[in-house]
């Protein structure tokens, strides 16, 4: 089941790929680019959600939800999603010859450099060699992605009224509401 995660992820890549616009012209090639690039974030931060609500859901509900057994490889998705929104990134910058702004450059960058470590840091193996830092990168890195994700279509939501950002900025903070109850009710059982 693992495995089948990823490939749904490739699957529905692919699938965005066929039906883009055809990469026949300069013209066609920005279009090619925003279509992928809508479509990966909006797989990417679906899979991220997923992942990012799965243990907080399980605590609130008292029960092991089939998302946290599958946690990892919904984490490896996004990976492989950003990895590939990634160079869709690249093309426009390139093709276009729009400037990158330092702020998004860094920020930006920095979110998918944790992605990728905490891509590569994913295994039991690392975890226990890793121990607290293992903990700690994981920690601070699914949380700084959120905040990038939201950041991104909050922005969008407000600047194009685009009803895609305004759901995708509202399950976000459905899901952050979600860790905040699951975090909140934890405590609460330590000091009971």
């Amino acid at each position: 089941m693992n495995y089948v995660i990823l490939l749904l992820a490739v699957i529905v890549m692919a699938a965005a790929f066929i039906t883009a616009p055809p990469v026949a012209s300069a013209e066609f090639l920005a279009e090619h680019i925003g279509y992928m690039l809508r479509v990966t974030a909006r797989l990417a931060f679906a899979l991220f959600l997923l992942a990012y609500i799965a243990r907080p859901l399980a605590e609130l509900l008292c029960s092991r939800l089939v998302l946290v057994r599958h946690r990892r490889y919904l984490g490896l998705a996004v990976a492989l999603v950003m990895t590939v929104h990634f160079g869709y990134v690249w093309a426009h910058l390139v093709t276009s010859g729009e400037k990158l702004d330092w702020l998004t450059g860094i920020f930006g960058g920095a979110a998918f450099v944790l992605l990728w470590l905490m891509a590569v840091t994913s295994s039991n193996a690392t975890r226990l060699k890793l121990g607290m830092a293992w903990h700690r990168l994981h920690l601070v890195g699914l949380h700084y992605v959120w905040l990038i994700f939201l950041q991104t279509f909050i922005g969008v939501a407000l600047t194009s009224n685009s009803s895609w950002a305004l759901v995708m900025s509202a399950l976000g903070m459905v899901a952050l509401c979600v860790r905040l109850a699951a975090w909140t009710a934890q405590r609460f059982r330590r000091t009971a």
